[in-house]
């Protein structure tokens, strides 16, 4: 959390990105705990350990972060 009041404090950010494997529950419900949306499900667009795998793209506004 330090790091995104610092961004969007000190660095006048206007969006954070995150992008996480769909399969990892405790990420998505970090993620979401502190503010970020879901903006969708990018099917088979990463690589891990030589295997094609999906991912889930999520971001958060300085405007939503202010208002939290």
């Amino acid at each position: 959390m330090v790091l995104l009041n610092y961004g969007f404090s000190e660095l006048n950010l206007n969006r954070v990105e995150a992008d996480i494997d769909p399969r990892n529950i405790n990420s998505a419900r970090s993620l979401e705990r502190i503010g970020f949306t879901k903006e969708g499900h990018l099917r088979e667009s990463c690589v891990v350990s030589g295997v094609l795998t999906d991912s889930a793209p999520y971001g958060l506004l300085q405007r939503e972060w202010k208002a939290a």
